[in-house]
């Protein structure tokens, strides 16, 4: 598997001592108590969580440093991640206690509620999904200098995660941005943090790890009873659980990347493609995914179409003729549009795959692809 990493801002030292110390991390969110609404961002921290596999290497970035913390325990083949709570729709289905509770820490106000805690200017807050990550390079606390990082992202002509993070708490990263990040803090690491934190933090009990029997358990009834709350919440779940995707869509060992920038530099409105795989045969240092897949939750027409031809025409500006390795599938319930609208030098490059309106195959124009928990996927080509 190439190398992957998880990108996690944090806005002072004495939180970075606390993660590094205890070796958890908790994203904090707003407590879900019923229904997750369309508008909300939980599904979309939740994708970045489901991207993680044992060995995801964690980094930490703080103002204008980027210390090491240790590589994540857990599951190789699901989402390595834990439950911290009922405050999340899949808390509550494993009836999850709540294990990691900061709300002890002087910075906050705690409730009348484990695990939850007002935070200054934002409001009550949890930590309903949690890693657990441990060293084994002797680099935890390491630190390199932003710009030590990011002059040799420099090099590339094209957006990567780290250098695109802005408004965003965390990040998947790409195995190329990981192998330099680790190189960095082996070689030229500027300092080294204690890692050693005596904040109060209670830890009761034993996580809950993910389980794909606490989220969708098929395509096909995801889509037939319309229990996707919106994109980020299908994103979230075949991230989780690859064995929802058909078997030729599953990573099998690949490094997993979500909302990967494939566009020229912009201020606004960057092109991001929603799931990458990166494979041991890399492309550009693995700064380049060799698969892609869009993820509609209604039907896909033709903006999906045009997006998908976007991001084929800036891999083939950026690459030439190694851009004909990459492969895009197309990800939704139904299409109204055909490969048809594909300009024609693109179209072996891509494939459609869905279910049809009354549950079974679309049969026009299709190739079946075997899937391990329903026969009703195909794939356009």
């Amino acid at each position: 598997m190439p190398s992957s990493g998880l990108f996690v801002t944090l806005y002072d030292e004495d939180t970075l001592n606390l993660y590094l110390d205890r070796g958890i991390y908790g994203f904090l969110m707003p407590p879900v108590f019923g229904n997750i609404s369309s508008r909300s961002r939980h599904y979309a921290a939740l994708a970045d969580y489901a991207c993680t596999r044992r060995g995801t290497h964690v980094f930490f970035f703080l103002k204008r440093m980027i210390a090491y913390g240790g590589q994540i325990t857990g599951s190789k083949s699901f989402g390595a991640f834990y439950l911290n709570g009922p405050y999340s729709p899949m808390g509550r289905k494993a009836n999850a206690k709540v294990y990691w509770d900061e709300s002890k820490r002087e910075r906050y106000v705690s409730t009348d509620r484990p695990g939850i805690f007002n935070v200054p200017e934002v409001g009550q807050r949890c930590q309903p999904y949690l890693i657990i990550f441990k060293d084994e390079l002797n680099l935890k606390g390491r630190i390199i200098s932003s710009d030590q990082l990011y002059f040799e992202l420099g090099k590339y002509s094209y957006p990567l995660p780290s250098n695109s993070i802005s408004g965003m708490g965390f990040c998947t990263l790409t195995p190329g941005e990981t192998d330099i990040a680790l190189s960095l803090l082996e070689k030229e690491s500027v300092e080294c943090l204690p890692g050693v934190s005596s904040e109060k933090v209670n830890i009761e009990g034993s996580p809950i790890p993910f389980d794909p029997k606490y989220g969708i358990l098929s395509l096909k009834e995801a889509f037939g009873r319309s229990l996707l709350v919106n994109e980020a919440h299908l994103e979230a779940s075949v991230l989780a659980n690859p064995d929802l995707l058909p078997k030729e869509v599953r990573p099998n060992g690949a490094t997993i990347c979500r909302q990967v920038p494939v566009s020229p530099f912009k201020p606004f409105q960057m092109g991001r493609a929603d799931i990458c795989y990166f494979k041991e045969d890399c492309i550009a240092n693995g700064t380049v995914p060799n698969v892609v897949i869009e993820l509609k939750s209604t039907q896909a027409g033709k903006n999906a179409i045009e997006q998908i031809t976007r991001y084929l025409k800036w891999f083939h500006i950026v690459l030439g003729e190694e851009a004909s390795k990459i492969s895009v599938y197309l990800l939704a319930p139904s299409f109204a549009v055909t490969d048809k609208l594909l300009p024609e030098e693109y179209r072996y490059q891509v494939k459609f795959i869905g279910l049809g309106n009354d549950g079974h195959l679309q049969k026009k124009n299709c190739e079946y692809l075997d899937s391990a928990l329903t026969d009703d996927t195909a794939c356009l080509k």
